[in-house]
């Protein structure tokens, strides 16, 4: 291998002329493996493309260190070929004469290479012309192919989906942005799986499918699972997968409720990310296009949009853009600071897009016990692991409220299990979670039990108010009582301060069944 004291012998010469501007710079990204961890050919028999000479130092680096690798150099300017031949004829060992090929424009290319298999290309911006590059990927089994673009050349989207579907790996840098796009572990059947859980919905589910159908991504799965729903919900989902059946399938089950229905999606999706749609609610057309966007261009394994709540009864909406979380705060979108900041806001799982492989490598699921609000557990679980999410501002799921039977309108003992679900939380997340994300799970707490005690009948509102203090008290002592005290006061208000009176009364009570 080509040690960097050795490269120093002929570096004067790679510093001179057209050749020198590239000089340093190259050297960085040598350090910092711009072009990823693995800049190296598979196989030496398989020859290596470079678009673009640069400095040359690439170029002089895999022909010291893979002999008897052949290299085609994709090179228009004379003057840039000959300073390097200059360079390579000052290189001991090499024999480069025979091994380095140099071809005036890609669309000759063809002409240089021997077999249907490049081991490797590198693309330079200033070298970067789509269409031509379109034509090998088109042509040759590529190996590994890297470089670097401007977005206002082409969509990066185009760039990702073509070397992800005709390369076996890649590794572009995009001007303007800190990610690279690269390769995932594995190709997936669909970029994006919609998950809509379904029981007795008919009245709604034409409207939901439709908004699906009707996505602007192409490469998209929609599975419906009929939950055992006793009117024709399932026979109106038939119906649509019958009218397309490329994109619907749908899955017949048992009624267990509406988490077992979405594991049941999640398990069959074989899409790269996933989603959840109620069926009762719609979806903008261009919803999981941007959203997969945002994810990719971000390297990031959650992507998040806005959402528009709708007021069945009165046709008034209110918008919730997601703007306010992202790393600059001058845009509007982009890589959320820190998700855990999310883990204290009320659970929106419908708006966001997961990757199916964070899910399953983590085992982050829907709890099948708990037959009313899994959503909450599963957004906590979610955004407590997640190295990196990203956003769009644009409100693309729009959230029908005031209809009958949705969990949200319960009143009653059914409540009560917020508990459950909390303790649940705790056997999952409380064993390996930090201080931090204790903290914050505490203030999830205090903000569901509030919206619990502003909606809940009087007749069950001392005991849930007395099962909450001791819930909070007994997984939280570890946190200093004044802290403690202090937020509790702060985020709960005064029905919040009569509890921990009627405990210290009457002690903590009988929770009651929420069945």
């Amino acid at each position: 291998m080509l040690r960097s004291q050795e490269i120093k012998r002929f570096a004067a010469r790679l510093q001179s002329g057209a050749l020198g501007r590239y000089y340093e710079e190259d050297v960085a990204r040598c350090r910092i493996n711009f072009y990823g961890l693995k800049i190296w050919p598979d196989n030496i028999e398989y020859p290596v493309v470079f678009i673009g000479v640069r400095s040359g130092l690439e170029i002089i680096r895999l022909l010291y260190d893979y002999d008897p690798l052949k290299i085609v150099v994709v090179e228009g300017n004379e003057k840039i070929i000959k300073e390097l031949i200059s360079v390579l004829q000052g290189c001991e060992r090499l024999n480069w004469s025979e091994r380095v090929f140099f071809c005036r424009s890609m669309s000759k290319l063809e002409e240089y290479i021997v077999g249907d298999v490049i081991g490797m290309i590198r693309v330079d911006v200033e070298k970067f012309y789509w269409s031509d590059l379109l034509k090998i990927l088109n042509t040759y089994t590529i190996n590994y192919i890297c470089g670097e673009f401007d977005p206002v050349d082409v969509d990066p989207m185009e760039v990702y989906r073509t070397s992800r579907d005709k390369t076996k790996r890649f590794h572009w840098r995009v001007l303007g942005m800190t990610m690279p796009l690269v390769e995932r572990d594995k190709k997936c059947m669909y970029e994006v799986s919609v998950v809509i859980p379904s029981y007795k919905v008919l009245p709604w589910i034409d409207r939901c499918m439709s908004s699906l159908v009707d996505q602007t991504i192409e490469s998209i799965e929609i599975i419906a699972v009929d939950d055992g729903s006793p009117d024709d919900t399932g026979k109106r989902l038939d119906e649509w997968a019958s009218l397309y059946p490329q994109k619907v399938r749908v899955i017949h089950k048992k009624n267990g409720g509406c988490a077992s229905a979405r594991n049941c999606g999640l398990y069959e999706a074989r899409g790269e990310y996933v989603a959840f749609v109620d069926a009762d609610d719609w979806v903008d057309k261009r919803m999981f296009s941007e959203l997969y966007r945002s994810a990719i261009m971000n390297g990031t394994d959650v992507a998040e949009c806005g959402y528009t709540e709708y007021f069945e009864n009165t046709g008034k909406v209110k918008n919730y853009p997601s703007t306010s979380m992202s790393v600059d705060k001058s845009e509007v979108g982009g890589l959320v600071n820190d998700p855990r900041l999310h883990l204290v806001v009320k659970p929106t799982i419908w708006r966001r897009i997961y990757r199916k492989d964070f899910l399953t490598s983590n085992s982050i699921c829907f709890p099948e016990d708990i037959r009313r609000f899994d959503d909450l557990p599963f957004q906590f679980e979610v955004l407590s692991r997640v190295p990196k999410m990203s956003q769009i501002p644009e409100c693309y799921y729009f959230y029908r409220q005031e209809r009958e039977g949705q969990d949200v309108m319960v009143r009653d003992n059914r409540l009560f299990v917020h508990f459950k679900i909390f303790d649940w939380l705790h056997e999952r997340v409380g064993v390996w979670c930090d201080t931090k994300i204790n903290r914050y799970m505490l203030l999830c707490k205090i903000n569901t039990h509030r919206w619990a005690l502003s909606k809940i009948e009087k007749k069950y509102l001392f005991a849930y108010l007395r099962a909450a203090i001791n819930d909070i008290v007994h997984y939280h002592g570890s946190i200093d009582r004044i802290e403690l005290f202090g937020k509790i006061l702060k985020k709960g208000g005064p029905f919040i301060l009569a509890g921990i009176i009627l405990i210290s009364l009457f002690g903590p009570g009988k929770i009651p069944d929420d069945n």
